[in-house]
């Protein structure tokens, strides 16, 4: 129990040094967030990416053994760098490397679909998936490649989100159920059966048809055997193969995919549209020390805002309330309701204090997290909508007792 507290405590002081500066994803289960590590001295650096899985999903175990081969000393070309993984509360965190450049939709939409920029950029692709399927033992099985996850820069090609990734097992009959995106993912993703690295290769036969068409693979492309490839028989056949439903079909590896790719292609040229020249990268940048004086100057002033506020809606309900009871108006017609005067009293008192929690609500949900660190996340992040719901309660608590009493 000590040991969970201890851990527990060291995670908050890890996650406390981030600062947020843009939410890029979010979704039930996963939150990314691009952060800057703020050091004691106010010196921040970055940019980081910071990932929040729900633990309970069981998402992003794949960056512990990204983390435990890169300690390790071991380098990977296509893969960001990851800096820390934790648990806190609830939520498993990563932190990792900030990857800048175009995603592969960004590339195909500006260069155009063509045999050359698929010459270009697939074998490249099938290299950044060999690195996942090959330098780890057991496989890591990515399960999610699709444009969105491929990062092109300047000088290489990367391979992002493994929030589903995961490790293939020996005789396991089947897989979690986190599914990836339906257009790239195989059949076997959705049934009974084991994913392994013939899961990934119908994925990337399904991008080499998106590098070549710029189009969304569907079910009935697959079933009029590509048609649009019709053009380029030998590529044709490779996207088949790759993309056979039974995956004893497909290529056994990338690597042969690959092979498959570069045979059917001889030599096509590098297309004329040079994405690498093009792209700006953003380096991680080392802001100035802010001065301690200064930056508790700061956090006070945004203290005090939050106080201001917070008093603002306490005045006013208050003042509202009040107003009301005093009415002879508004008192008269509760009275002929039924109500006496000790009901109507407490009617607006426990209204009044119904702004309570609503003044709560301007302060931010970190704070609720960690003071109730095992409050249910949809809770924590709607918090707002948990204080609305204890102020109707005890609206509603208001008029039963006016009635009572």
């Amino acid at each position: 129990m000590t040991g969970d507290i201890s851990s527990y405590l060291s995670a908050i002081d890890r996650d406390a040094c981030y600062r947020v500066d843009t939410v890029l994803k979010e979704s039930p289960f996963e939150t990314t967030e691009r952060v800057y590590f703020v050091g004691s001295n106010g010196a921040e650096q970055g940019p980081y990416v910071r990932k929040r899985f729900d633990a309970e999903a069981g998402m992003g175990r794949a960056y512990e053994r990204l983390l435990e081969a890169q300690a390790s000393g071991r380098r990977f070309l296509h893969v960001p760098r990851v800096y820390d993984c934790y648990d806190l509360g609830r939520e498993h965190v990563v932190v990792m490397e900030f990857v800048a450049g175009e995603t592969l939709a960004d590339v195909v939409y500006r260069c155009d679909p063509s045999l050359a920029l698929a010459a270009d950029l697939f074998p490249r692709l099938c290299d950044a998936v060999c690195e996942l399927h090959e330098r780890f033992d057991p496989p890591l099985i990515h399960r999610d490649l699709k444009p969105s996850n491929v990062l092109v820069t300047a000088d290489s090609l990367t391979l992002i989100d493994f929030g589903i990734a995961r490790t293939y097992r020996a005789g396991a009959e089947e897989d979690t159920k986190h599914f990836g995106t339906r257009a790239y993912a195989p059949p076997e993703q959705f049934g009974f059966g084991q994913t392994d690295v013939r899961s990934d290769v119908y994925a990337l036969g399904m991008l080499l048809y998106y590098c070549l068409t710029e189009k969304t693979p569907t079910a009935q492309a697959r079933e009029e055997g590509f048609s649009e490839l019709a053009a380029m028989p030998a590529v044709r056949a490779v996207v088949e193969t790759a993309t056979a439903l039974d995956p004893k079909g497909r290529f056994a590896s990338a690597r042969a995919l690959k092979e498959a790719f570069a045979a059917a292609v001889g030599g096509a040229s590098v297309p004329a549209c040079q994405h690498e020249r093009r792209i700006t990268t953003v380096q991680p940048r080392v802001l100035a020390p802010r001065d301690p004086a200064v930056r508790k100057e700061v956090s006070m002033t945004v203290f005090v805002v939050r106080a201001v506020l917070a008093a603002m809606v306490l005045l006013l309900w208050a003042y509202g309330c009040t107003f009301a009871s005093l009415n002879p108006v508004t008192r008269s017609t509760l009275a002929a309701g039924g109500m006496s005067e000790v009901g109507i009293t407490t009617t607006y008192v426990l209204m009044g204090l119904a702004a309570v929690p609503a003044a709560w609500a301007i302060f931010d949900r970190k704070a609720l997290l960690r003071r109730f660190p095992n409050l249910p996340k949809p809770l924590a992040s709607f918090n707002l909508v948990l204080c609305a719901v204890a102020a109707f309660v005890l609206v509603f608590l208001s008029g039963f007792a006016g009635l009572v009493l």
